[in-house]
């Protein structure tokens, strides 16, 4: 029996439509891996521990791998792309200032870039996708949005109504073995001691695997209004009918919608609830525009009764105490604190225009510019606006609002050809599910990489639970890919909102949600890719700044010195000469623990200075003390805590070399805080004993109007230090 031969086609008549997109097929499915743990890592810290290296370096490589590929299909950017270019440039070259003035903490700089990069540059990878895979796209990365939300609302349930109340009730048997437990040394009394027993005996708000309220408060209120434009648009009801899967569709939106906003409501956030409740209370003025759609005017009327009767039900609960009425009787003044922080924003942008103060030094910078009435030293301004121009200038922030606006322009033009009832597909069970594994996989390497939480049994247990996320996220992801743009576009407005009162545009979990939905809006209003090639040098060069891009992220700060973690233990254990030597060498590449080890650096030259005095010990004292400060030049409390220190030598000792030493310290801290009471009395004190009482009367009048004015316990002068500081003056 013959076999019949098969026609073979030549390679080069293949249809480029016809060959398999193997790359792009794995882009879209290499974002939404590296998303996962980007997602779940607790991001409040990230600028000043560099705990986002290793997503930023893998965004890196999907974004230049995906504008390579674009480049080689011959599409062409939008406005909105290359104002976000312009954007990273601008911030990159804020960030090339710094370093070249060597005006803040170079760790901290090139952490703060590079993790304000990692959104954008997941944003540049999500641009190149190609249009034949769109859809799919949309699903996975909806898939991983609201996959992560559910997982933090459950976290955060469980760790509300039974790990805080267990910890509580540890904290009262026992609260030396809490406080030994969580690695703090603090004596009862202190306001660090009573700090920390008020935030376990009256902290319940859930934060799932963040420090912030507000940050998981920013992850939920976009993800809420994803959910509820399924609710009012009948997305996935109209699409599947009465069948099985389209119940099943239902009730997993009915359960996220309550799981997430149970969590929402838990949060406390002020800024969360207002995001949500704009943004809702929107929806039904968008679906009145859209009447050509099946949606139309009936649609918007059930949903604005919808939305009325949740208005009713949050009085109802407000009413019988249900929800906390400290959350709107303390609005005021949490507003009153937001004012504060951002007045000193305004001065702090006054004085750095141009480039601002550099990524990841807005929290080195604000002591001296913070009011003595406010509430807190902050990490940011709580506002997107107001942290673009305090970090990276003013034209960085015309950059922002420029690419908004581009997006919003662009997603209203097309928002009427929106393919919003599509054919009927499968939910991609086994892709999500997969993703979710592989996620999780690298959510656990970069635990024990980074500064977050690394308890394996905790770890693994959450694992069962982040796994059947999976399948609701599935089914949710599939039928949030299908709203119109609209509804997408009111999600990034919820995220907008929250961070103008909340902060956190740097923060990958509360940024995501801009980034991401503007990448799909304009994938959607753009052509379908036409197949054109670009000449070669054009493709060439791409590659070659990829490249180059690529050696300049590992030849910064970013990356940590890994045997710093294992050194500062061992200083007991090893020989004084070898201790120094060892230490000196882990200390020039200003990584992670560069600062405290130059202060046992300093302190070590210090203390053989003052107990057995040479010029030579002198000079290496100095020269110590030199590279500390310069490490961290806009930090005053290392400089306070050095002048302590050099104080309290010069008690023991006599030496008047450490007297003059320490009020130098005490001029410094003074000047990058001046609104610190704590520092003014030291400093008088320390002026008094060298007997200039001008300038000690002068700094202790300032020191006792700042402690009347300032509500923070820990900044208020100690009454021991309030009775020495009545002596200066009494003698003339």
């Amino acid at each position: 029996m013959e076999r019949k031969k098969r026609s073979r086609v030549p390679r080069k008549e293949v249809s480029a439509e016809k060959r398999p997109p193997f790359f792009p097929f794995l882009l879209i499915f290499a974002v939404p891996l590296l998303l996962i743990p980007t997602l779940l890592l607790p991001p409040e810290g990230a600028a000043r521990s560099g705990d986002a290296f290793l997503p930023a370096l893998g965004a890196l490589f999907v974004a230049g791998a995906g504008i390579l590929s674009a480049i080689s299909s011959g599409r062409k950017p939008r406005g909105a792309d290359l104002a976000v270019l312009f954007l990273l440039l601008w911030c990159g070259a804020s960030w090339i200032r710094l370093r070249a003035v060597h005006a803040g903490n170079l760790l901290h700089a090139a952490n703060g870039f590079w993790t304000f990069a990692l959104m954008p540059l997941f944003y540049f990878a999500l641009r190149t996708v190609s249009s034949r895979l769109r859809r799919m796209a949309e699903a996975l990365l909806f898939a991983v949005i609201i996959g992560a939300a559910l997982f933090e609302s459950t976290v955060s349930l469980y760790d509300a109504f039974v790990t805080a109340p267990a910890v509580r009730a540890q904290f009262r048997a026992d609260p030396e073995k809490l406080l030994r437990e969580s690695g703090m040394n603090l004596e009862k009394g202190t306001p660090e001691y009573d700090l920390f027993a008020k935030r376990v005996l009256d902290s319940t708000e859930p934060i799932g695997t963040y420090g912030l309220t507000n940050t998981l408060a920013g992850l939920l209120a976009p993800a809420l209004i994803l959910l509820a434009g399924l609710f009012l648009t009948g997305a996935f009801s109209r699409r599947e009918g009465p069948s099985r899967r389209g119940l099943l569709s239902a009730v997993s939106a009915g359960g996220a919608f309550l799981l997430l906003g149970l969590t929402l409501i838990l949060t406390k956030s002020r800024a969360g609830y207002l995001a949500f409740f704009i943004s809702a209370a929107t929806i039904p003025f968008v679906l009145l525009l859209r009447r050509h759609s099946k949606t139309g005017r009936k649609a918007a009327l059930v949903s604005g009764a919808i939305l009325l009767g949740g208005v009713l039900l949050a009085c109802a609960a407000f009413r019988t105490g249900l929800l906390d009425r400290e959350v709107f009787s303390e609005a005021k003044k949490s507003l009153g604190y937001r004012l504060d922080y951002w007045t000193a924003s305004s001065r702090m942008i006054a004085d750095s225009p141009l480039f601002g103060v550099g990524p990841g030094n807005f929290q080195n910078v604000y002591p001296r510019y913070i009011l003595p009435t406010a509430g807190e030293t902050i990490a940011d301004p709580h506002n997107f606006a107001f942290e673009y121009a305090a970090l990276f200038g003013i034209p960085a922030l015309c950059l922002f609002v420029f690419f908004v606006a581009a997006v919003v322009k662009t997603s209203c033009a097309a928002s009427g050809n929106d393919e919003t009832d599509p054919p009927d597909e499968k939910a991609p069970f086994l892709p999500v599910l997969l993703l979710f594994f592989g996620g999780y996989l690298l959510y656990l390497i970069l635990n024990f990489l980074t500064s977050a939480p690394s308890r394996l049994p905790l770890l693994l247990g959450m694992a069962p639970v982040f796994l059947l996320s999976a399948f609701p996220a599935a089914l949710l992801g599939r039928s949030i890919a299908h709203l119109p743009s609209p509804i997408i576009a009111l999600s990034a407005a919820a995220a907008l909102l929250n961070l103008s009162a909340a902060g956190g545009i740097g923060y990958p979990p509360t940024a995501l949600m801009v980034w991401i939905p503007a990448a799909i809006l304009l994938n959607r209003a753009q052509a379908p890719d036409t197949g054109m090639k670009t000449p070669r040098a054009c493709r060439l060069l791409t590659a070659a700044a990829w490249v180059l891009l690529l050696a300049v992220y590992l030849s910064t700060e970013f990356y940590p010195i890994l045997t710093e973690k294992t050194l500062l233990p061992r200083l007991d254990v090893i020989p004084p000469g070898e201790a120094a030597l060892a230490l000196t060498h882990a200390a020039e590449g200003a990584g992670r623990h560069s600062i405290p080890i130059r202060w046992a650096l300093c302190t070590m030259a210090m203390y053989d200075e003052g107990y057995i005095p040479s010029p030579e010990r002198e000079s290496a004292w100095r020269a110590a003390k030199e590279a500390l400060y310069r490490t961290a030049p806009e930090s005053a409390s290392i400089r306070g805590e050095m002048a302590d220190e050099e104080f309290a030598l010069y008690e023991a000792s006599g030496n008047r070399l450490f007297l003059d030493a320490a009020s130098a310290s005490y001029a410094e801290a003074v000047e990058l805080f001046p609104t610190n009471a704590l520092y003014h009395a030291a400093w008088a004190m320390a002026l008094h004993a060298a007997g200039d009482d001008e300038k000690a009367q002068s700094e202790k009048a300032e020191a006792l109007r700042l402690d009347a004015l300032t509500p923070h316990e820990d900044r208020k002068v100690p009454d021991e230090l309030k009775s020495l500081l009545t002596s200066i003056g009494e003698n003339e």
